[in-house]
This record gives C-alpha cells, sequence and structure tokens, in this order.
C-alpha cells in the first residue's frame, strides 16, 4: 500500500512539474555582457524601392561577430579607416544609414543581414601594406581577396558575403 502513495506522489509532482514547464513564457535571448538587457537590435518593418505602395517588410541591422573594434554611423557612406584596421561599410535599413565596422583584431568575422539596400556598401582595406583580407562565401570558399592598401570594387555588394578574415 505504502508503495502506491510514493508511486501516485511521483505521478503527481511529475506531472506538477510538466505542468509548470508548460505554463511558462517563452525563452528571450540575453543581452551580450557589455550591452545592457534592454538594448537590442531594432527591428523595424520598410519597404523597398521596387515594393509596391504599402508592402512592408521586417528588416534587421546588420551584425559582425566576434564584435568589431569600433562601429559606427555615416548618412552620406564616406568614412575614413584608421591605418592597420580592414573597415567594411554596410546599409542598415534600421537607421537608413551605412554602418561601419573597423576590424582591427586577426579574426575570421561572421556577417548577419549584410545583404540588399544602399549601393551594396564596401570596404577600404588599411591594414599593413601587403596583409591579405579573404571574403568567404556561404560554401566557404574564397569568393574575393584584397592586399592592402585598396578600396572595395565600384561593384562591391555583401550579398555572397558570408565572413571575412581580415589578416
Amino acid at each position: 500500500m505504502q508503495a502506491r502513495q510514493k508511486f501516485a506522489a511521483l505521478i503527481a509532482g511529475m506531472g506538477l512539474a510538466v505542468a509548470g514547464l508548460l505554463a511558462t513564457s517563452p525563452a528571450q535571448a540575453a543581452a551580450p555582457a557589455d550591452r545592457p538587457a534592454g538594448d537590442r537590435a531594432p527591428a523595424v518593418a520598410v519597404a523597398p524601392a521596387d515594393a509596391p505602395a504599402g508592402a512592408r517588410v521586417r528588416a534587421s541591422a546588420p551584425t559582425i561577430s566576434p564584435a568589431a573594434e569600433r562601429v559606427r554611423y555615416v548618412s552620406d557612406g564616406t568614412y575614413t579607416c584608421p591605418a592597420g584596421r580592414l573597415c567594411a561599410r554596410v546599409w542598415d535599413p534600421t537607421q537608413g544609414s551605412y554602418k561601419v565596422f573597423d576590424l582591427y583584431y586577426c579574426n575570421t568575422y561572421s556577417l548577419s543581414y549584410w545583404g540588399g539596400g544602399g549601393d551594396g556598401g564596401g570596404y577600404k582595406n588599411s591594414q599593413t601594406n601587403g596583409t591579405v583580407a579573404r571574403f568567404y562565401n556561404s560554401s566557404g570558399a574564397v569568393a574575393h581577396s584584397s592586399t592592402a592598401p585598396d578600396i572595395a570594387p565600384s561593384w562591391w555588394n555583401w550579398d555572397p558575403i558570408w565572413k571575412i578574415k581580415n589578416c
């Protein structure tokens, strides 16, 4: 008899635990340690230039991982690149301006939400003369390389680029 009561109590306890799990709210990603919890990249509704009137799509701010040494916005697309850096410029539809990432530390950087908008963006390779930056596509193959000093060609487009190795 005592074994049945323990078994019934165990089943009831498991039922309460499962019910508690199902009743919780959805998980939210934690903000990085160097940013306040409420500091999330905005997602806004925007319409591309060629979209029908009244059309809306969600847009996300371009990001890079690991973090760039410095991130800044330029309204007219003109920017400088300090010596020793590879600077990558991309259109940010959430701000309506270009976002510039200064890459200093030798690393492979993963790009998120870098496609479309603006004139495609660009880069300036102001690293030590002869330093080669490589731009990789979705399959991991080198899609483009840049030997410092260099600037992006006029046809530059971030759409096929998924990663940058700046050194």
